[in-house]
């Protein structure tokens, strides 16, 4: 059951768009809306009373201060506060004090060692808070060293333990000597600049990483500069130009040495004459019989186009091949025999790299397409060459199927009517689906079904009867799908017409078949 209610038209379902209003059904659209308001009345409620605890606990704030202050005020006594009464008995002691003092000299010798000692204590005192001080912040230092400790060495075990940082004994020593000569000459053990030491070595190591970094940039680039001269001189497509390929030259090398020039130079010539016998050879023989191949597949469709009417007279369609010849063809050809045709064995150690130099150029213009070293394409011959349907020319032939006169020949549709074209178009197109197919020789394709859309509308009936009848010759079945107003022409050759009504408003769609009265009643 759809949203705006379910709809039919008789036995039929409604298929198409659901914006029509409801009919049957219910939506939920107007009790979401009132949940919605009473979620936004509940809010505003639960806002206005935290905004009305707040001002409640402000005003409790500022009386509980008041009460403090007031509770201070209480507990106060007069003498306590009375700083004038508290000055003057304050005088009055230290008079009668130096009045005491001024009476008696040993008092004075006293108070004289009583103000020394005080001064010495005073002193002592600040020495001693200076010392704890000193003491607190040697602990604090302590433990931090304690604690750079534990963590350097998680970190070494953890680098140990993963195998990342392996030094050698030399590597050592090197470092070590890196590090004194970044630090300064009168603090290589000072540690409240091992942080600026270690940045110094830090530094020290970079420019160190620069500059191998650039020599081993300008090494590459030399091993590239002499992998392009050997190319140059000895062309191989699977050795790279760069320094990534230093180990197929490293081979090279090795074998070389090891086999000497006099052998690798047998090997070579064993190689090329492999590289003639072993792929020219078949090459050549393949575009011969490929060609022929082609004209062999064709002669069973045309065995089924010589019981297909063609025409209003009646005729038979025949698809004949023709070889083409191109200059660029003959010219690989002629090399092709001539290089497949030498053997490498036989020829003089004088020629063997013109020989080779001949290969090379030949068998360049059969590799793919690639991206050359520049980054730019680069392209090739080999579709051009190999691609024998592009060396033959396909064209039908219209003969008389009583006295085989031909009548006419065609490579393009121009100059045809419309039914005309449509015609020829069904012929060679259903030749040419039963030859990719691969079925010329079954008596039906493999694959049968086909879809034409809004096919044979230019053709009137007598045009599309035939061409409906070349596509059912040629073992097709049919699924055609034309407007109204085209029906007529092709309904003698219907099994079975449907027609698809399609509603403008709503854009729904149902399918009707249509039969005969007079069979269905029969």
């Amino acid at each position: 059951m759809t949203l705006a209610g379910q709809t039919r038209s008789g036995r039929r379902g409604a298929h198409g768009r659901n914006d029509l209003r409801s009919i049957i059904g219910f939506s939920n659209t107007d009790a979401l809306d009132d949940v919605d308001n009473e979620l936004t009345d509940i809010e505003e409620s639960l806002q206005a009373l935290d905004n009305e605890v707040g001002d409640i606990d402000h005003r409790i704030r500022v009386l509980e201060l008041q009460r403090t202050a007031w509770e201070a005020v209480a507990s106060a006594r007069f003498d306590d506060i009375d700083v004038t009464g508290s000055e003057e008995r304050i005088g009055e002691l230290e008079g009668r004090r130096e009045q005491l003092l001024g009476a008696d000299d040993k008092l004075q010798v006293l108070q004289s060692q009583i103000d020394d000692l005080a001064a010495r204590l005073e002193t002592t005192k600040q020495q001693r808070y200076g010392l704890k001080q000193r003491q607190q912040q040697l602990n604090g230092e302590h433990g931090e060293l304690v604690d750079s400790e534990d963590l350097v060495k998680d970190r070494i075990e953890a680098m140990e333990r993963s195998g990342r940082v392996s030094l050698s004994d030399e590597q050592q020593h090197a470092l070590a000597a890196e590090f004194a000569a970044a630090v300064a000459p009168d603090d290589p053990d000072e540690l409240d600049r091992f942080q600026t030491n270690s940045q110094r070595l830090a530094e020290r190591l970079r420019a160190a990483v620069g500059d191998a970094e650039a020599e081993v940039r300008r090494t590459e680039d030399e091993l590239a500069s002499i992998f392009r001269l050997y190319k140059a001189r000895w062309e191989s497509p699977n050795l790279g130009a760069s320094a990534d390929a230093y180990p197929d030259f490293a081979r090279i090398l090795v074998d070389i040495r090891s086999t000497g020039l006099a052998g690798r130079r047998a090997e070579w010539r064993r190689r090329l004459t492999e590289w003639s016998g072993q792929d020219l050879v078949p090459l050549l023989g393949a575009m011969a019989s490929s060609v022929e191949e082609i004209e062999d597949r064709l002669e069973p469709i045309n065995a089924i186009l010589r019981r297909l009417e063609f025409g209003s007279a009646s005729d038979h369609l025949r698809i004949r091949l023709r070889r083409l010849s191109p200059a660029h063809v003959q010219v690989f050809l002629k090399d092709l025999r001539s290089l497949a045709g030498d053997q490498a064995a036989d020829i003089a150690e004088a020629d063997l790299e013109k020989r080779f130099a001949d290969l090379s150029r030949f068998m360049k213009q059969l590799r793919k397409p690639f991206v050359g070293e520049d980054g730019a394409p680069v392209t090739s011959e080999r579709d051009r060459l190999l691609d024998v349907r592009r060396h033959v020319e396909i064209s039908a032939e219209r003969y008389d199927h009583l006295t085989g006169e031909l009548r006419a020949t065609y490579r393009t549709l121009g100059e045809k009517s419309g039914g005309e074209s449509q015609e020829l178009v069904a012929f060679i197109v259903g030749s040419a689906l039963r030859f990719r197919l691969g079925d010329e020789l079954r008596s039906r394709p493999r694959f049968a079904p086909v879809f034409l859309d809004e096919g044979f509308v230019k053709a009137d009936s007598e045009f599309a009867g035939r061409a409906v009848q070349a596509w059912k010759g040629l073992g097709f079945q049919l699924i055609i799908g034309v407007p109204l107003d085209k029906v007529t022409g092709l309904e003698p050759h219907m099994d079975e017409l449907l027609a698809i009504t399609k509603n403008p408003r709503t854009h729904q769609s149902w399918i009707t078949p249509i039969r005969d009265v007079d069979a269905a009643a029969g």
